[in-house]
This record gives C-alpha cells, sequence and structure tokens, in this order.
C-alpha cells in the first residue's frame, strides 16, 4: 500500500474461491479483511467431505490450462501449480458403448494446429466430420469466435453443419463440461469464448487440469492459511445475518455481534442472499445438478486413460484418481446436467458400473460389480444455466460500495473455478481503484 492510499475495512461474505480471491487481492493492496463463511469450513462447492478411509471433493472439479486466473492466484500464493495440479495434455477418449472415438493432440505443435492434427488424426470420427470440424474451427477463427446475436449450442452446431457423430463425442461432451447446460438451452457464446481461450492462444491453455490430492488440501486450505499471513481475519461458522447501511459504511451483523465497514463483498450464490436481510435483491436464477459418484476399487484397479468420455447413457466422464490423484482404485464418474436420478442410490452405482463396463469392453476388461464401497454426493445448484444473451448482475450493484463476486457474476465464463476467481479480483479491484480508496 502507497502512502497516498487510504486502508479500507472489507467484509467478505463467503470464503469459496470468490470470495478468497478477493480477500486475497484486498490484502495485497494493504487493506484490512474480514472473512466471513457459515460452515465450519472454505471452499463452497470447491470444498472436500471426508469419507471413513479417505477425502472426497464435493464434486469433481477439472480447471483448463487456459485458467489465468486461477494459476495466477495459485503463484500469487506461493504454490507450485505442478504440486497442486495434474497437468493432462488434451487428449478426448469418447465411448458410445463398446465404440470409440480418440481425439489426441500432440505437445510439439502450437496451437491451433495441435487441435489441427488432433482431429486429423482421431479415431473413430469419419472423413466428412472431421472435414466439416475442420471447416467450422476455421469459420469460428475468421470471427474471433464471436456471434453477432447469442443462440443456443445446438443451433450452432446446426449453423456450422456439424455432424450428429461429432456433436455426440465431441461438441456436446465439451458443452456439458463446461457450461454444464444441455446444448438445446446452453449460450452458443459462452460456450466459444471457452474454445476460444483453449485452442486460440497457446497449445498448453488446452490442457487439463486436475487437483492431485483433495480441493480442501491441495488449494482451499493453502489459499485461507495466505489469507491469514497477510493479515486477514477468518470467522468460520459465522453466518451472516444482515446487512445494513449505516452513516459511515455498511453494518454486517452475524448470531453474536455487529461491525462497521466501509465495503462489502458478497461472494455467495444468488440463492444464499435470501438468508441475509439487506436492501440488494437478484433475479431467481435456474440451476443445474451434478452428480458425482465414487467407486472404490482395488488398488490395482485403473483405467485405460486417466479421463474417459461416456456418451451413451446417464453418466458423461469417468476419472481414475489413482491416475490422477493419488488414490488407488477410486473412480469419480460425473453426471452433470441431469434430470432427476433414481432414488435408490444402489440403482444408479449399478448404472454407471454397467455404463463403465460398456466402454471397457473394447479394450477388453471389466470392473467388477461390487466395490468396496461406494459414495454419491449430488450438489443440487452446482451451476446456474448458462443461458442464450442472459443478464447476469455486474460486480457493482446499485448501492454503494456493496458488491458482487462469484460464478455467476457478469463475465466470460460459464460457472467454472475460474469464473469465481476472476469475479473475486474484479470485485477488489472495484475497490482498489475506487476513489475512496485513494486520496
Amino acid at each position: 500500500m502507497t502512502s497516498s492510499n487510504v486502508r479500507r475495512h472489507v467484509a467478505v461474505v463467503g470464503a469459496g474461491l470468490a470470495g478468497l480471491a478477493a480477500a486475497h487481492a484486498l490484502l495485497k493492496h494493504g487493506h484490512q479483511v474480514t472473512l466471513f463463511e457459515a460452515a465450519p469450513q472454505a471452499g463452497g462447492r470447491a470444498r472436500s467431505v471426508t469419507h471413513t478411509t479417505t477425502m472426497l471433493d464435493n464434486g469433481q472439479h477439472l480447471c483448463l490450462g487456459a485458467y489465468s486466473a486461477t494459476l495466477g492466484l495459485v503463484k500469487e500464493a506461493g504454490l507450485d501449480a505442478t504440486q497442486v495440479f495434474k497437468r493432462l495434455p488434451l487428449a478426448l477418449h469418447m465411448h458410445n458403448g463398446a465404440q470409440r472415438m480418440s481425439l489426441v493432440t500432440p505437445t510439439w505443435l502450437p496451437a491451433p494446429l495441435h487441435l489441427l492434427w488432433g482431429l486429423l488424426t482421431a479415431t473413430g470420427l469419419d472423413w466428412p466430420s472431421k472435414w466439416r470440424a475442420i471447416r467450422w474451427m476455421q469459420q469460428l477463427q475468421h470471427q474471433a469466435f464471436t456471434l453477432a446475436q447469442d443462440i443456443t449450442v445446438a443451433d450452432l452446431l446446426a449453423q456450422g453443419a456439424q455432424t450428429s457423430l461429432t456433436i455426440r463425442t465431441l461438441w456436446e461432451p465439451l458443452c456439458l463440461a463446461a457450461l454444464n447446460t444441455p446444448i438445446q438451452s446452453a449460450s452458443a457464446q459462452v460456450f466459444l469464448n471457452v474454445l476460444r481461450d483453449s485452442f486460440q492462444h497457446k497449445r498448453q491453455d488446452s490442457d487439463f487440469l486436475v487437483v492431485k490430492t483433495d480441493l480442501s488440501s491441495a488449494l482451499i486450505e493453502p489459499l485461507l492459511q495466505h489469507v491469514q499471513a497477510l493479515g486477514g481475519k477468518i470467522r468460520l461458522r459465522s453466518p451472516v445475518t444482515a446487512i445494513q447501511q449505516s452513516a459511515t459504511g455498511y453494518e454486517v451483523s452475524t448470531a453474536t455481534d455487529t461491525d462497521i465497514y466501509d465495503e462489502v463483498i458478497i461472494a455467495v450464490g444468488p440463492h444464499q442472499l435470501k438468508t441475509i436481510r439487506s436492501e440488494l435483491s437478484l433475479s431467481a436464477f435456474e440451476y443445474q445438478p451434478i452428480t458425482t459418484i465414487y467407486l472404490q476399487y482395488g488398488a490395482d484397479v485403473s483405467l485405460p486413460h486417466p479421463i474417459m468420455g461416456l456418451c451413451h447413457g446417464a453418466a458423461q466422464w469417468v476419472f481414475d484418481r489413482g491416475q490422477c490423484c493419488g488414490q488407488p482404485g477410486l473412480l469419480a464418474v460425473v453426471i452433470s446436467a441431469h434430470a432427476p436420478l433414481a432414488a435408490d442410490k444402489s440403482v444408479l452405482v449399478k448404472q454407471c458400473i454397467t455404463e463403465i463396463n460398456q466402454a471397457l469392453s473394447s479394450y477388453g476388461t471389466q470392473l467388477e460389480d461390487a466395490p468396496l464401497w461406494s459414495q454419491v454426493i449430488t450438489e443440487k445448484r452446482a451451476t446456474f444455466s448458462c443461458l442464450p444473451a442472459m443478464v447476469r448482475p455486474t460486480t457493482i450493484t446499485s448501492q454503494p460500495q456493496l458488491l458482487l463476486a462469484g460464478d455467476y457474476v457478469a463475465g466470460p465464463y460459464p460457472a467454472t473455478i475460474e469464473g469465481a476467481i476472476r469475479s473475486g479480483y474484479a470485485a477488489a479491484q472495484a475497490i482498489v481503484g475506487s476513489p475512496k480508496s485513494n486520496s
């Protein structure tokens, strides 16, 4: 902090990644921060939960090499990205029952030539599908991945004359992974933003980044400790009940006390705002769920690839956490943007094993019908429905010095770790760059 700056006292409500990023940025600029979190642990949806024998993530998360804000926060917090993330060059192994499509990009070609090579050499795609995909990517590049008017991803793919094979084995899985919204209703422009940032700049931008251990140990707890080391005050198990404007700032109340702050950053989900009494209101969002089914087998069990795509049933992806996260024999099956699932979790587990075995039949291997244990975790409001031309709230609200952060706030990305961190940085920058922060 320079001598010309006025030190502000900022309350950050919510210790998910948006709140942690905002707190970090404010503290680096010399401001005073109190971070409130209702839960007993930080992380929000990007947290870990305890199983009897291991730690599980609340949901299986996947980052991209293009996530510059995420990698920047990791670096600024003094963490080694190679220790936090396992980096996997883009390789898509998609399975429609026993049929397989494999697209592997080379590490020796720059972007976007690596994707061109991957498409040309992909197995399981016919030449008309490859040619149309390549032509379409060239067209998108020519128009800077920008649409005059937002439409659905399904309509975009139809305009691009993509074959049903390419849609089923490539574009639809990528859309579900990135936006967690079905292609029939997903925003084409947001999808193009992700494609642009992943494929058009550096080859490494399209890499998959998987957290090497559980999220809390690898990322959340180190970030929380870094915030504390910078002088931030952490208040876990402290749900904020009211935020009210006063003559000198904002009164932030919990069940036990009330304090006054110069600014407040609300970094909780829109649906959680109703639990906080304030003058701020947001339009209702539609949400999409994500269910993660953990299957623990013996330590000698592994998949042919660290990540396998499934496009013939309920599940979309299966992660081998032994190869990715140092948890041998543990598989994480992801079902995105799904309709209500079977109430009987054992039925869902059996369905997932059946779908995985259908894919594994092309490799001449099978999983046993009964894992050592299984656990099903559903996040009902995992992401907002990322719809065409949707109006997302801005960082700066109608209330002076009351700001928003979260992956739902207006920005180029869907509900992702990167979107959350960018929004936290934006909220902090609004304070750092405001006239009241400088004299």
